[in-house]
């Protein structure tokens, strides 16, 4: 958790969240670029350790977000996709949910303490800043900060059936 406070340290006092603004702070607080694809004006894939980070959009509506949790569902036990057993399945998926859930637990107890410091307060749940905190995407759980012109949101997500759980941290 510490290198997304150092990456959200650095854009707390910037101006405008764009790309290359991102960019510049995931690399002054030690993140080395992953992946770079010609004609990109700014690299927006990037790796510290076990951690990455990718920077979405460009301008006003740019989102920098790094996975800090993965868990597989691997429910297929020959690789043939075509065997959903619903009941093998589903438990899998819950299991991993709550696996998520916990960690994400453990995370927003790390963040809290230097968040509260740095002028960052909780965003009330359910509400329209909670929303905004979401960009409308669906959460199995998440907390949000919210401090100056950014925003802290600390989630577990699954993007899809077919891809792990995850715990993110996206600054906005």
């Amino acid at each position: 958790m510490n290198e997304v406070l150092a990456v959200l340290d650095r854009l707390s006092d910037a101006g405008d969240l764009s790309g290359e603004t991102a960019a510049d702070a995931l690399r002054a607080a030690g993140w080395a670029v992953k992946r770079q694809f010609p004609g990109e004006d700014f690299a927006r894939h990037w790796e510290q350790g076990e951690l990455l980070a990718g920077i979405q959009g460009d301008g006003p509506h740019t989102r920098v977000e790094f996975s800090l949790w993965l868990r597989s569902v691997d429910t297929d036990d020959d690789g043939d996709d075509d065997d959903w057993d619903p009941d093998d399945d589903t438990v899998a998926l819950d299991e991993a949910y709550e696996a998520a859930e916990a960690a994400l637990a453990a995370l927003v107890a790390e963040a809290r303490g230097p968040l509260a410091a740095a002028g960052f307060t909780a965003v009330e749940e359910g509400g329209v800043a909670d929303e905004e905190a979401t960009g409308g995407l669906d959460y199995i759980a998440h907390r949000a900060w919210a401090g100056g012109r950014r925003v802290l949101l600390l989630g577990a997500t699954q993007d899809d059936t077919d891809l792990p759980v995850r715990v993110v941290a996206v600054v906005t």
